[in-house]
């Protein structure tokens, strides 16, 4: 019986080098999710018929030492990767001759890595110790770069190299970050932070093939915009019914706010906090909204406090919906054209809901969609707009 022909490509690589080691037989087709300043995820699901199949999969099943790409194609470096991380849990089925392995995008190295200057040294300071501190004074994307970098190039601390490509410097900038040591606060996190702050940079880990050597190897490239990622070419351009073949629409106005007080360091009266609030909408006849963001809670700056208090009522005084959109995934614009965080125009004709017209929002995210030959678009959206 001849092997089924796949839209996809499982590839499992060493973490540390980007070395693949293995094209992985798949029971089904795998599940995958990439977004703008996030994680994002994959999953797999392989045969193991037989005590051979079985112990190669034991081989490279290895949570953190092996990672696992998901490319879209035959595993050539014209592919498009559409996530790649660290292989995280696994269960073979006791019922059946399957295994199902799961994990997380690039970005979830760096939930593992607690933030210093990566010239601390352990052996001979604490990380209580003002070595461990890492200051920077620079612009936002910069800083971003740099969070990286340090997470990704410690000098006394082993292991700490990924392959990982870093962009091209910013213009300088005057914000100051200061992360101190004894925070033991992930670096993950902290990028997270910056990308939420008012006018904070979107950041991608973009994985891709490449041959090194007559060897193929997963790289990430850094991807950082100001504050949103360049986005080259044409703008890109679905149509409903055509290669837009279905829209989802959900309104939720659960977590709106006009108002965001933001917690920083402190209790009681000594609370730090970050304020911010828009009344374009109370104009209009709504009611004060308020939110409160614990989210921040080390945070001592009361700078980067209100930043973030700007941001969240950027984000949450709208009135939200969350739209997905099914795509195909071969047509113009072809996926891998396109990536999170780039914008995209969606027009519309004859839908139940919206108004005929295009509607342009940003792509937060891209997903496998429910045929190989669709994926999904997680957009943006605003009511009304």
């Amino acid at each position: 019986m001849p092997a089924t022909e796949r839209a996809y490509t499982a590839l499992a690589y060493d973490t540390v080098t980007g070395r693949v080691l293995f094209d992985l037989d798949l029971a089904k087709e795998p599940e995958w999710s990439a977004r703008v300043n996030d994680v994002g995820g994959w999953k797999i699901t392989v045969p193991l018929h037989g005590q051979a199949r079985a112990a190669k999969v034991r081989e490279w099943c290895v949570p953190w030492r092996f990672s696992v790409a998901i490319v879209r194609g035959r595993g050539v470096p014209t592919d498009t990767v559409c996530q790649a991380g660290p292989i995280l849990p696994y269960a073979p089925d006791d019922n059946s001759p399957e295994h199902t392995v799961s994990g997380k995008g690039f970005w979830e190295n760096l939930n593992r890595r607690v933030l210093h200057a990566r010239t601390w040294n352990p052996a001979t300071a604490r990380i209580t110790d003002s070595s461990a501190d890492l200051t920077i004074n620079d612009s936002l994307p910069n800083i971003a770069i740099n969070i990286a970098y340090h997470a990704t190039s410690m000098v006394y601390r082993p292991g700490s190299a990924l392959p990982l490509d870093f962009p091209v410097l910013f213009p300088t900038g005057a914000n100051t970050r200061t992360y101190h040591g004894y925070e033991m606060a992930f670096a993950g996190q902290r990028l997270q932070e910056l990308t939420q702050v008012d006018g904070g940079p979107d950041v991608l880990f973009q994985p891709y093939l490449t041959v090194i050597g007559g060897l193929r190897y997963i790289r990430h490239r850094m991807l950082v915009g100001n504050p949103y990622l360049v986005q080259p070419g044409v703008p890109l351009l679905f149509d409903y019914r055509s290669n837009l073949v279905k829209l989802t629409i959900a309104g939720d106005g659960t977590d709106q706010a006009n108002t965001a007080f933001v917690k920083g360091t402190g209790n009681e009266a000594g609370q730090l906090y970050g304020y911010a609030t828009d009344t374009s909408l109370i104009s209009a006849g709504w009611p004060m909204l308020d939110m409160v963001d614990s989210g921040h809670t080390s945070a001592s700056e009361q700078t980067t406090l209100d930043g973030w208090a700007t941001a969240d009522v950027a984000l949450y005084n709208s009135q939200p919906e969350q739209w997905q959109a099914t795509v195909l995934a071969d047509a113009e614009p072809r996926l891998g054209s396109y990536l999170p965080g780039h914008f995209a125009d969606y027009s519309v004709k004859n839908h139940h809901w919206l108004k005929n017209g295009k509607y342009s929002y940003r792509i937060l995210g891209v997903s496998n969609g429910p045929e190989r030959d669709k994926v999904l678009h997680q957009l943006q959206a605003v009511r009304g707009s």
